[in-house]
């Protein structure tokens, strides 16, 4: 197995020293600080490399290049191409071929826009060296993507009448090589003869050719100074009557065949009679035509890939070559070439999928360093598009669906651990049909939040998806903050949005312990408008009609409040460490010139009484409460007899 294992090293002395833990933190990030290790057997104490010095923590994750500002464009733009791909496949429309190939179009054009892009900022001059060589690096990497997703969509996706390849891969390696196309322009647009002085003439010539310009090289044939002589009409007349292959020409493979070899015939007669010996590019270039050996071996210098050569080869030596003849002849230019043992990455994957050898692409892909964007998209296209469900009777225990599901997931999770992309990394995972919900349930609590607005994000995210305990756990976290920050109304409010009635309770005792030392009830606002919320625990009940209780009181609403405070007795809800306040609240009730409590709820407070009389702080309040109890039920008793003897 191939070792691809990087070492880091960790500038601290304190961890050289006495060595290093590491812990995982959401997101793939490794936490590694200092930390000596120690055995069972070994005392309890602490540790000889402890000191007031600062303790360094080193955060350490893999390099995202998706999340670079420039890039992150492209991950905005494709992901809405993927949404539509979905949507699409869902509604399934009547061709959905065409619609899969439009889908692939538009996702090489994000990838040319990202390219422009890179390629502004290259140009900008205050750009460091540092920066220019990593846009630069960035700039070879998506050339390599579109390049292979370009030929890919050929061979893969797009529907190739006849299996007659060669015109789209000639369109390929224009689309990637237009140097000769724009130095042609250059040559042209001087409009004038002579041009064969000029350094880049033939070079041109011969590049237009390997590409399949005809009319172009005819164009530049005719600014030579002997584009008039006999010669030089010879050939304007034979490149003009090149036989061109067109499926819509109703022109059978085997009748043009014939035409080509009758054109081949026709050329090589007139290098056998010497016709163009006098002109070595002119001989070269007619001998090339007919696909001779030597001509092509003295040319080859001139490309500057060994798919170019082939592009050109197969265009004037097999000119109706199928998708599924592309492999080998691909070898053989390689073999031409002398690259066999000089490949590139880029050419391992394209040498792959001429051999439509789909799995090698994908795992070629999968090694591309743009951090999986490529292989997600690209996998999720060809499984739309029925060609990895094919695989499935060709390879045993392959599965289409979990390959698709796997790279999406990868994709979206990466997603999901930057602080402006994760809800696009959301979007993927709910593509997932299998492990999707789950992982967004996994993830969901650990993202990072550094404001309530996306605290709420977080939220309205997790209930879109039925993921109310996600939503729960999220309100609780950050209830537990802002009670760490001292924010006693919020906490309680975000705690009620949680649901978590043990929760709610703790901050319910808290506003109360808080108002046995202060006298006051803070958030009043809260605790009045608390409306069907304070059924999430029996202690918020008690807090909210404590707080009603004080209003009313505050009201002068003594009859009222005063049945309220009966009732909170009786209810069995009370905190015991909240007793001798709320008796204590009985006092001024009991001593009101207007007869508050009946005899019945003096009895009531009495018994209270009697059932607390043992805590600690009600010793110095017995007294003044049994005396105020025995005032008001004298009072009471002859206000019932009396109205008892009116009736």
């Amino acid at each position: 197995m191939e070792n691809n294992a990087k070492t880091f090293l960790i500038p601290n002395d304190l961890c050289r020293r006495a060595g290093m833990g590491a812990s995982w933190r959401p997101m793939n990030e490794i936490v590694v600080f200092p930390y000596e290790k120690r055995s069972v057997k070994q005392k309890d104490q602490p540790t000889s490399f402890a000191s007031n010095a600062p303790v360094s923590i080193f955060h350490i994750r893999r390099s995202v290049i998706l999340f670079h500002p420039i890039l992150r464009k492209l991950v905005n733009e494709s992901n809405g191409v993927f949404l539509t791909l979905q949507a699409s496949f869902k509604t399934k429309p009547s061709d959905l071929k065409m619609e899969i190939l439009s889908i692939s179009r538009q996702y090489r054009s994000i990838i040319r826009a990202c390219l422009e892009n890179l390629q502004d900022e290259v140009g900008k001059p205050n750009i460091t060296v540092a920066e220019r060589s990593e846009m630069h690096n960035y700039i070879t990497i998506f050339y390599s993507v579109e390049c292979v997703w370009h030929l890919c969509e050929i061979l893969f996706i797009d529907v190739i009448p006849g299996n007659i390849v060669l015109p789209h891969l000639l369109d390929w390696v224009r689309f990637h090589f237009p140097k000769h196309e724009r130095n042609a322009a250059i040559l042209l647009a001087s409009n004038s003869e002579g041009l064969e002085l000029e350094e880049e003439f033939w070079p041109t010539v011969f590049g237009n050719l390997l590409q399949g310009r005809i009319k172009v090289v005819r164009a530049l044939l005719k600014q030579h100074s002997a584009a008039n002589s006999p010669i030089f009409q010879l050939v304007q007349h034979l490149l003009k009557s090149m036989p061109t292959y067109n499926v819509m020409n109703n022109v059978s493979v085997s009748e043009f065949n014939l035409q080509w070899r009758h054109w081949v015939m026709d050329i090589q007669q007139q290098i056998d009679s010497k016709q163009f010996i006098n002109n070595h590019n002119l001989n070269l270039l007619m001998r090339l035509l007919t696909g001779e050996e030597e001509a092509w071996a003295e040319i080859q210098s001139q490309c500057e890939a060994w798919y170019e050569f082939l592009a050109g080869w197969l265009c004037y030596s097999e000119t109706t070559v199928k998708t599924f003849e592309l492999g080998q002849y691909a070898k053989q230019s390689i073999k031409k070439m002398r690259m066999q043992n000089h490949l590139r990455h880029l050419d391992r994957v394209l040498l792959a999928a001429m051999e439509f050898d789909m799995l090698l692409v994908i795992k070629e892909v999968q090694e591309m360093t743009e951090n999986g964007w490529f292989v997600s998209h690209f996998t999720d296209l060809l499984h739309h598009s029925g060609r990895l469900s094919s695989l499935e009777k060709e390879v045993e225990g392959f599965s289409a669906d979990k390959l698709r599901e796997s790279f999406i997931l990868d994709y979206g999770t990466t997603l999901v651990g930057h602080k402006s992309l994760w809800q696009v990394g959301l979007s993927y995972l709910d593509h997932c049909p299998k492990d999707g919900l789950p992982t967004i349930q996994l993830l969901l609590p650990r993202i990072s939040f550094d404001s309530e607005a996306k605290v709420h994000k977080l939220i309205r995210e997790a209930i879109s998806r039925g993921l109310k305990n996600v939503a729960q756990s999220i309100c609780k976290v950050q209830g537990m903050r802002s009670l760490s920050r001292g924010r006693l109304g919020n906490a309680l409010t975000w705690a009620l949005k949680s649901q978590d009635g043990p929760f709610t309770s703790y901050l319910a005792d808290k506003y109360l312990k808080q108002y046995i030392s202060s006298g006051e009830l803070n958030n009043t606002d809260l605790l009045d408008n608390l409306g069907s919320s304070m059924l999430a625990s029996d202690r918020l009940i008690f807090l909210g009609k404590y707080n009603e209780f004080h209003k009313l009181y505050q009201e002068g609403e003594y009859k009222e409040c005063g049945h309220l405070l009966i009732a909170l007795m009786v209810s069995k809800i009370v905190p015991k460490f909240f007793w001798p306040v709320l008796l204590s609240e009985a006092i001024p009730l009991l001593e009101s010139e207007e007869i508050v409590f009946s005899a019945n709820d003096t009895f009531t407070v009495l018994h209270c009484l009697e059932e607390k009389e043992e805590i600690p702080e009600l010793s110095d309040k017995i007294s003044i409460l049994r005396l105020a109890a025995a005032r008001n039920l004298s009072r009471a008793l002859m206000y019932e007899a009396q109205c008892e003897n009116l009736v």
